[in-house]
């Protein structure tokens, strides 16, 4: 059924208008794969402001690993009870988290990344023990700032899972005093995104462990399954939002399961509503909004909600199905937006100065976050070294969201967004190049949309397109480096786009002196 949702999804570009003459893939992403064993809550007539129920399980898997261990679907995994007190602006947690060493040589140590200990005061770490069940067991572990590395009494063996148990103690920082928005409070929100310590990826044999920046995002996760079982403190009004499925067990405690993640993103609030709509594809976007005083939404909230959907239809049809059944946006209280996997936020700015009309920031914030699900969620990339992979193209989906639903504010969007600026720099620097945001934003975002504007000129539609669906199809569910996205053109089209690359990159020649695609699974 999904696999059939794909092939009517890439079908749905032939009704778009821009790519009429498109060459169509002959492979299709696998979205049965990924998306069929997501974890999603199916809309009923519950009230708006109830939280899901669970209604996917999946079957216990019965394969196991060389060590003898059951071997589960996902590599890493993580299994957290944590006790949030939204008053006094803390929690504490145990953290149960799997990893099996798909590496193709023993490993003697393990990292976690810890980015909540990037500030002082913030992060305990209580106790850390081996588990039981694991494979290995571990002789000690050193934590500095956000990295944790794990040292193991034996290597890990080659598919064998190592599992640690972890308590430690959180306390989230008011907004004004945040390192980072999306870890902070207010008085009508808690916002806990990237809390967890989260195994740090290896890529080409090298543990990703990133240096924080104070411009931009520089987090690089792999995919995880997340289990969770939250329980809330306190007598206050107060629920909870988390994407993939949510199960309230009580008053004040939920379950949570989600698959195929990058984080798990929570937002505690007792003030907030909740919007639904359905896709073309059978996909539910929930928007939680805040509530407003005669508890019916306002313009921005049905506004954002159109757009969500609209979105994810526009980007299905142009890229590939959407990578999870379920979609969560979220009015955050504060500063612009943020992505994650399943969830995104919109700053509630955005909201409150809503023109009423499609050419608003409101439309564009919204459209650039849902982008991320692609470019973010399902093609990972090292954010800090590379931004460009996902902010560059995700900020192009504005106008590509434009270009199929408003032609009309196609050159308002070039002039608003971009011209106004006049942006420069060079589109492939990293976060670390940057001290303030806005030079930042006019390398990467801006400029970043003109180079992929000026690419599209160079290749034509059809090849400019087939190009972003093959980069997409190879490394979905994957870390993806530049020369993973300019690999995925072929010898011809890398060559064709010589000049672009020369006036938008410092790099301007990214690929080793090899043919950048042996064989292009898409023509033809």
């Amino acid at each position: 059924m999904r696999l059939a949702a794909a092939l009517v999804g890439i079908g749905l570009c032939l009704a778009c208008g821009m790519i009429e003459s498109a060459a169509q893939p002959t492979a299709p992403f696998d979205a049965e794969r990924w998306r069929a064993a997501t974890l999603a809550p199916v809309l009923s007539a519950t009230p708006s402001d109830a939280t899901p129920l669970l209604t996917k399980t999946r079957p216990p898997a019965a394969q196991r690993d060389p060590c003898g261990a059951p071997k589960r679907e996902a590599a890493i995994h993580y299994s957290v009870a944590a006790q949030i007190d939204p008053e006094a602006r803390s929690l504490r947690a145990e953290l149960r988290a799997v990893y099996r060493n798909t590496s193709a040589a023993p490993l003697e140590k393990l990292f976690m990344y810890v980015d909540p200990n990037n500030a002082e005061g913030i992060f305990t770490l209580e106790a850390l023990t081996s588990a039981p069940e694991s494979a290995v067991r571990l002789a000690n572990y050193t934590l500095e700032r956000a990295r944790l590395a794990l040292v193991l009494e034996q290597p890990l063996p080659v598919g064998c899972h190592a599992v640690v148990r972890l308590t430690f103690a959180l306390r989230v920082p008011k907004l004004a005093l945040a390192r980072r928005q999306y870890f902070s409070y207010t008085e009508r929100q808690l916002n806990l995104g990237h809390w967890l310590p989260e195994f740090a990826p290896r890529l080409n044999g090298e543990w990703l462990l990133p240096q924080p920046s104070a411009v931009g995002e520089y987090l690089v996760s792999e995919l995880a399954d997340f289990e969770a079982e939250i329980v809330l403190s306190g007598t206050a009004p107060a629920d909870l939002i988390a994407p993939g499925a949510v199960e309230r067990l009580g008053e004040r405690n939920w379950r949570v399961q989600f698959r195929n993640g990058r984080s798990l993103p929570l937002v505690i609030s007792g003030k907030m509503a909740r919007l639904s709509a359905q896709t073309a594809n059978g996909e539910t976007i929930d928007l939680y909004h805040f509530a407003t005083r005669d508890g019916s939404p306002s313009a921005a909230h049905l506004h954002a909600l159109q757009t969500a959907r609209q979105a994810v239809e526009r980007f299905s049809a142009l890229f590939s199905p959407l990578f999870y059944d379920r979609l969560v946006v979220v009015e955050a209280d504060f500063w612009d937006g943020m992505e994650f996997s399943g969830l995104v936020h919109v700053g509630s700015h955005w909201f409150e100065t809503f023109n009423g009309r499609d050419d608003s920031w409101l439309t564009l914030i919204t459209a650039h976050e849902v982008a991320h699900q692609w470019w973010h969620a399902q093609v990972m990339n090292a954010q800090g070294e590379a931004p460009y992979l996902d902010e560059a193209l995700s900020i192009y989906a504005e106008l590509l969201y434009l270009e199929g639903i408003r032609p009309d504010l196609v050159a308002w969007w070039w002039t608003f967004r971009v011209k106004t600026y006049q942006p420069s720099g060079y589109v492939d620097a990293s976060v670390y190049e940057f001290r303030e945001v806005r030079p930042y934003l006019n390398a990467v975002y801006l400029r970043g949309a003109q180079m992929l504007q000026a690419l599209r000129e160079a290749l034509g539609d059809p090849a400019f397109f087939t190009w972003l669906r093959r980069y997409l199809y190879a490394h979905s569910a994957k870390i993806a480096a530049p020369t993973d996205f300019w690999g995925a053109l072929s010898a011809d089209e890398y060559l064709r786009t010589a000049e672009v690359r020369l006036r938008f990159l410092r790099q301007a020649d990214p690929l080793p002196a090899a043919t950048p695609t042996p064989a292009d699974p898409l023509s033809n």
